[in-house]
């Protein structure tokens, strides 16, 4: 029987999974007669340490691994990330001072990589994502996210609506992103805390805007139309973890 595997890339990624050893790194393979930096002979030190099968081979062969993307030199072959169902991480987050992000319909790589990093930098413990209609957790994701994915608790859900009704239940408080909510500047959040991000083109679905217990917005002061999804994300996480802070 042949393990499942993905292919991780960039030295970050790659990294951080050797150091959370939260799943199996099977082969690493690097660009042969290359020049190492410190990063680089790092993670090389870290996967042998971990007996990881470490192969050597030309630049071209990684390139046609991941469609020519920015691998840094170094390609993993590794069990697939493990997600949580949403019982378990509900019960994981009992007691605690939990910050949660729901991504609804979220379909650019880099967007939601650059969420997923935002959200484990500012103390968000676990991320929720639809099973449909999203991008979900590719190499460029992996990419982007610079490691994050090794930190947080990913949870796929089939309806996000259901979830949302379902932590509310657990005394969870829903925050909606919109630029028609309340502005933020002036907003006080309780524990544990949810936000709802929506997608890129269309922002929140009317029906999970209605699931929110409120809606909240940056006011904006002029300049380009709005700012992206990653972006006010991660201005809105910001001032959750600031404002909720111990």
């Amino acid at each position: 029987m042949i393990n499942k595997q993905e292919l991780m890339f960039g030295v970050h990624p790659i990294r951080e999974a050797l150091k959370s050893k939260k799943r199996h790194i099977f082969e690493l393979y690097i660009v042969k007669d290359k020049a190492k930096n410190r990063a680089v002979d790092e993670v090389i030190k870290m996967a042998k340490a971990a007996n990881v099968i470490i192969k050597s081979v030309e630049a071209k062969v990684l390139n046609s691994m991941v469609n020519g993307q920015n691998h840094q030199g170094l390609i993993a072959r590794a069990e697939p990330l493990k997600t949580l169902r949403l019982s378990d991480a509900i019960f994981q987050a009992q007691g605690k001072k939990e910050l949660w992000l729901a991504l609804d319909e979220v379909t650019d790589p880099q967007n939601l990589g650059a969420m997923l990093r935002s959200a484990a930098c500012l103390g968000f413990s676990t991320v929720l994502l639809p099973k449909h209609r999203t991008v979900g957790i590719t190499p460029a994701v992996h990419k982007v996210a610079c490691g994050a994915l090794e930190t947080l608790n990913i949870v796929e859900v089939s309806n996000l609506n259901t979830a949302i009704i379902d932590l509310k239940e657990e005394g969870f408080w829903v925050y909606g992103a919109d630029m028609a909510g309340k502005d933020i500047k002036h907003f006080s959040y309780a524990y544990p805390a949810l936000l709802v991000i929506g997608s890129e083109g269309t922002g929140l679905r009317e029906k999970t805007k209605e699931h929110c217990d409120d809606i909240i917005a940056i006011r904006q002061k002029g300049g380009v139309s709005s700012l992206n999804a990653s972006a006010s994300a991660a201005i809105i996480m910001y001032d959750i973890s600031s404002k909720l802070g111990d």
